[in-house]
Order: structure tokens, then sequence, then C-alpha cells
């Protein structure tokens, strides 16, 4: 994903974000300006605030595909909640409004236990997270 299709995109402030000056942990915001050499996503959020956030404290919902194929990679001791949960999730991005994306996104904030699952860092899809190598 690019900084421009990242415009626009609705993402989730973590809700764990400890120390914080804008206190959104949990919120939800509209992506209005990212900033990739300073590592910085500037935020917009419903009630017009506006807050800047580093990119690895940002997350958006995974594609529908990789929601259910690395769930099935954990094996069959997924809860049945979290599956559904997952299904809901996937069902509301095929119909792709807005209000579904945030519905999405409300879901997966308030499961913590299929974060791994359904969300994915801002660093990560804009490519700013560096493979780490092992050197011999």
């Amino acid at each position: 994903m690019t900084n421009n299709e990242l415009l626009g995109t609705l993402v989730l402030v973590h809700p764990d974000l400890k120390d914080h000056p804008a206190g959104r942990e949990g919120d939800i915001g509209i992506v209005a300006y990212v900033d990739s050499p300073n590592n910085q996503v500037y935020l917009r959020f419903t009630d017009e605030a506006e807050a800047v956030y580093p990119s690895d404290a940002l997350f958006m919902l995974k594609n529908k595909e990789k929601l259910f194929s690395e769930k099935s990679a954990g094996g069959s001791d997924m809860k049945l909640d979290n599956y559904k949960d997952l299904y809901k999730i996937a069902t509301l991005q095929d119909m792709g409004r807005g209000k579904d994306i945030w519905t999405a996104l409300e879901i997966a904030r308030d499961n913590p236990e299929i974060w791994k699952n359904s969300l994915v860092s801002v660093e990560e899809s804009l490519g700013l997270r560096h493979n780490q190598y092992i050197r011999r």
C-alpha cells in the first residue's frame, strides 16, 4: 500500500497505547496525511479533532482473505465467538461501505483475542517495517 492509497482510510488507534497526549486510544480515525520520512500519520476524528501518531500505533483491517488463511494456520483451537467475529468482519468488508468498515474495526477493537488475525499495523502495510536479517 502506498501513502496515497492510505489517505481517507479508516484506522484504529492502538487501544493499549500509553501516555499519548491526544488520549484517543481505541478511537477510529481517518488518515489525512502520511509523513513517511518521519514515520508519522495525521488522523482526523469525527469530532473534528486531529492527532499525529507513529505508524506502528495505528491499525487497519487485514484483507478478508488473510483473516481466514491465518486462522486456519492456528488449527481448530479458535473459540467459536472469535471465529464468529472474524466472519462478521469479513462480511462487513464485503459490503465495503464506510460505516461497515467502521463497525468491523469496532468488532476487532473490542475482541483483543482476534487482533492478530484481523488487524495489521499501518507501519507494516506501508512497508516501513524492515525485515531483520541475521549475519553470520
